[in-house]
């Protein structure tokens, strides 16, 4: 008997002295494991949002039907005062953004924004003898040519070195390359009484109004993002290509017949508005949590 009180006795000392270890072992685990699901959760919950400013410079295609048709413009204006080219070409863009996105994934970001650009080609008054119907010799006249674009745009951003972290820092510069679309309008301010053609009727036709147009356009980049160590601010510079190219530029008379301008005497050479080109782009970014 006093055997076995002694091996019961024994047994309840060592589980006295195993169960506290135990027990602390498993409360360690618990928490442990609460805290794991916390962080994890946070992360899913900390999302990366950015802002960008930027501008860019383009290179037009220098044979595009606009400076074809300031090539045919100029041969058919003759300036009073013996001066030459009257109306000049569109050559380079210039252009500012606003964008606004988020990280999608550790490398991906999404971005939509809005492009304005500088008004291109020429503005000048002056006395001027017009070979082409219906204003004939004009003084002090305003031949204007000025064609104002702006779009929305959408795109993505892979980041192939040197990603953000889940708090959108930056360790390092980072190279990314992307691509998107957008959808842009066109407005041409043109003199009064320019090459516009009535296709309803076969005459010329004054235009006093703009003509006008929409069209998508795609682009694709490379480039890089840097640090600078202020205020969590990158400067970002990348090459783009963007295709836009305005097909169906017109306006319309006082009956609402359609107006549009050519760049020869035939009526098929209609002028497009062709901004299709490589840019160069810097940008002030600021990547932030939300």
């Amino acid at each position: 008997m006093l055997k076995r009180i002694s091996l019961i006795l024994a047994a309840l000392f060592l589980i006295a002295a195993v169960a506290p270890s135990f027990a602390q072992t498993t409360e360690d685990e618990v928490v442990a494991q609460f805290l794991k699901k916390m962080d994890k959760k946070k992360k899913e919950h900390n999302r990366v949002a950015f802002v960008t400013f930027g501008f860019a410079y383009g290179k037009l295609p220098n044979d595009n039907p606009y400076n074809q048709f300031y090539t045919y413009a100029n041969a058919n204006i003759d300036p009073l005062d013996g001066s030459r080219y009257p109306v000049l070409g569109i050559w380079r863009s210039k252009q500012f953004e606003l964008n606004a996105g988020m990280m999608i994934s550790p490398r991906v970001t999404f971005s939509a924004g809005f492009d304005y650009w500088l008004k291109m080609g020429s503005n000048k008054t002056g006395d001027f003898d017009f070979d082409i119907a219906p204003l004939g010799t004009q003084y002090d006249f305003n031949i204007k040519s000025e064609v104002q674009v702006y779009g929305f745009k959408g795109g993505f951003d892979y980041y192939l070195l040197n990603p953000p972290d889940n708090k959108g820092v930056f360790n390092s510069f980072a190279i990314r390359v992307g691509g998107g679309a957008g959808f842009y309008f066109a407005k041409w301010d043109i003199w009064d009484g320019s090459t516009a053609f009535n296709l309803a009727t076969g005459t010329s036709d004054l235009n006093a109004e703009p003509l006008k147009a929409s069209a998508p356009g795609f682009y694709g980049s490379i480039g890089l993002d840097y640090p600078v160590g202020f205020l969590g601010l990158l400067v970002g510079a990348d090459f783009n290509y963007l295709f836009l190219n305005f097909t169906k530029v017109k306006g319309y008379n006082n009956i609402g017949e359609e107006l549009y301008v050519t760049y020869s005497d035939n009526t098929n050479d209609r002028v497009e508005l062709d901004f299709s080109g490589l840019r160069g782009r810097l940008q002030l970014k600021r990547f932030f949590q939300l």
